[in-house]
């Protein structure tokens, strides 16, 4: 008699996109652990070298050794970020008014290239899109726009369901796009913008 296997159980995509959020969910919280406990290390060592325990310079030998060693086994650059959990709709009352296809030739949507978080609301959503490598920062181009971000209008193509990031968002006084917002002077260094 032959033995058959059991099935495998079948998965749906809303229990493991659930999974997903928890995992990322708790790795955040490991984020905000690692972050205290650097605190009461750095002010452990302050109060080290204050008392003259141990030297800056012994100190600093020994961070970079353990640096190189730490930095071998870790991966820094997955820390996944979730921005608030406003209701990105309820948003819409506050909304700056700016008119920005008339200074798309000068600012050429540099605010379509910065990087930001999602919130919670736009990744159960489903249509903003993320950084797998990075959960959940704004899905970019190999250009640094956003993949929403139509290339030749630089029109939002999911301008109703966008973040509460780009809701709120005001350039006005933004050094890193305007020199000079109300005289159309943006940033000379526009160009080179990398956030």
């Amino acid at each position: 008699m032959s033995m058959m296997a059991a099935p495998e159980p079948v998965l749906e995509p809303a229990a493991v996109l659930s999974g997903f959020h928890e995992t990322f969910r708790r790795m955040g919280l490991n984020t905000e652990l690692t972050i205290q406990l650097a605190a009461q290390v750095f002010a452990l060592v302050e109060v080290l070298i204050a008392r003259g325990v141990i030297g800056l310079d012994e100190l600093t030998r020994r961070q970079r050794a353990l640096e190189e060693r730490l930095r071998a086994d870790s991966d820094a650059d997955n820390v996944v970020q979730l921005a608030d959990e406003s209701d990105k709709y309820a948003l819409d009352t506050e909304r700056v008014e700016i008119d920005c296809a008339d200074r798309l030739p000068l600012c050429h949507a540099a605010c379509c290239r910065l990087r930001f978080a999602l919130s919670r609301q736009d990744v159960e959503e489903g249509t903003v899109q993320w950084e797998i490598a990075r959960p959940y920062l704004n899905r970019r181009r190999e250009d640094g726009y956003c993949v929403h971000s139509a290339p030749d209008t630089r029109s939002c193509q999911v301008y109703d369901q966008r973040p509460g990031v780009c809701r709120r968002y005001d350039c006005r006084n933004d050094s890193r796009i305007w020199l000079d917002f109300p005289n159309r002077i943006p940033n000379p260094d526009l160009a080179t913008l990398t956030p």
